[in-house]
């Protein structure tokens, strides 16, 4: 299993971006633990929500969060279109030449594509 952890200027507002788009809060630490994280969780895809700390992301690339990633989720066919619908401002559902449907959407700064379990 691979499990990302993206750097965020709050792990527990991100973890809300996330809620509020469908996802679930699997868990977050107490946010006077001094190790300010957050998991959350979309059809078994889990993402870590950790800081954007010098450490983990310098200032002079805060602007450039994600660039050159996308982070892929696959969903069961049939729930696509609630996902799609639970999340603000998604891309335009798509048929993909790969033989899935997918959209895109962008959250805390990061881009997912969310897709189909491609026909097998």
């Amino acid at each position: 299993m691979l499990t990302p952890i993206l750097a965020t200027p709050d792990p527990y507002r991100a973890a809300d971006e996330f809620v509020a788009s469908g996802w679930t809060l699997v868990f977050a630490t107490p946010p006077d633990s001094g190790d300010p994280l957050a998991a959350v969780e979309l059809h078994g895809a889990q993402v870590l929500l950790g800081v954007d700390t010098e450490q983990f992301l310098p200032a002079a690339a805060r602007d450039h969060r994600g660039a050159g990633v996308q982070l892929y989720v696959e969903v069961p066919a049939e729930q696509l279109g609630a996902v799609h619908a639970a999340h603000e401002a998604p891309g335009p559902v798509v048929d993909r030449a790969w033989g899935v449907r997918a959209f895109t959407v962008t959250i805390a700064g990061y881009s997912f594509m969310v897709a189909t379990r491609p026909e097998p």
